[in-house]
């Protein structure tokens, strides 16, 4: 009795183990069907990349998620739908998340950026360009001025990090939260949590799922159960080095107008968001009290009130 006694609780956590990998497995194909795109595709020569895009004008809003944001849709939903009012507003998902598919292209700074740029050329040419980057989005961000300096008319940072900074980053970390996170969702754990109500801060879903309409809570719910710790972003998480160092090497924004937003991180924090401004001899670094690092949702009010005073000012 005593040695059966010892296998029960190894045999009952296989067997929930078991259970939570295909419940999450029957789920997601469940839920491919029901949450169907909702905007339209380009191809970007590296894979199909979905976009949604919303309001007109002559200047354009293009939104880059940081590595890992399971979609931009429901991520950047406040903020499009408040800019939209102002200008065409463009989200898209980066290779494998959202309703873009997966790619076997390495997801190099060259990559990242000529996808960028077929999606604008494609979806927003002949605008003025502002790019609106969370996190490490702010290489492709600052690449794609490089590149392109006489169609970017403006970039806005959500605490993201300089190429200073991720050129020297350890990749460990990062490594060790996507592959933790991949467990959790491919096991089931991060679905059963989220349906008990408790959202784990990954990825800003405590806070954004809790912020959305009804009617896009599902989505975002679902996106977020997929693509936590997707295998894509591990492979550009993988590149963060060596993709900074391209973009140290390149010219400076000289006098394109940037607004750093910033969450309290500390002086080490501080310090690279200096760094990142000084990238723009017309620069505004503002740091947000009481904020997290999605402070897009943790701060929508002060986030949109400065992006809207910046977006004024550059259209003048």
């Amino acid at each position: 009795m005593k040695k059966i006694k010892k296998f029960i609780f190894p045999i009952l956590l296989i067997l929930c183990l078991a259970a939570g990998t295909v419940w999450q497995s029957v789920m997601t194909q469940i839920e491919k069907s029901k949450y169907c795109a909702v905007g339209n595709y380009v191809d970007v020569g590296t894979y199909q990349a979905h976009y949604y895009s919303k309001g007109s004008g002559d200047m354009a809003f293009v939104f880059i998620a940081g590595s890992g944001t399971p979609c931009a849709y429901t991520d950047f939903y406040a903020l499009q739908n408040m800019l939209s009012e102002r200008g065409l507003t463009v989200t898209f998902d980066h290779a494998g998340s959202g309703w873009s598919s997966s790619t076997d292209s390495p997801r190099t700074i060259e990559n990242l950026t000529n996808e960028l740029s077929l999606l604008i050329d494609t979806v927003a040419a002949n605008k003025l360009i502002v790019l609106i980057c969370h996190s490490l989005g702010s290489l492709e961000a600052i690449r794609y001025a490089q590149m392109n300096p006489e169609k970017v008319n403006g970039i806005i940072f959500i605490d993201s990090g300089s190429p200073e900074f991720y050129s020297t980053d350890s990749k460990l970390l990062a490594k060790m939260m996507n592959r933790g996170t991949a467990l959790l969702r491919t096991i089931g754990l991060n679905r059963l949590m989220g349906e008990l109500g408790c959202f784990l801060p990954l990825y800003g879903e405590n806070i954004r799922n809790k912020s959305l309409p009804e009617n896009v809570t599902d989505i975002d719910k679902a996106m977020f159960y997929r693509f936590a710790g997707n295998a894509d972003s591990i492979n550009t998480i993988n590149l963060i080095n060596e993709n900074a160092t391209v973009v140290l090497e390149g010219p400076s924004l000289e006098d394109i107008p940037i607004l750093v937003l910033s969450s309290e991180g500390g002086d080490d924090w501080n310090n690279v968001q200096t760094r990142l401004a000084s990238w723009s001899e017309n620069s505004e670094q503002v740091t947000i009290e009481a904020s997290e690092h999605y402070l897009h949702w943790s701060n929508f009010n002060q986030v949109s009130d400065r992006i809207v005073s910046f977006v004024e000012r550059i259209s003048r």
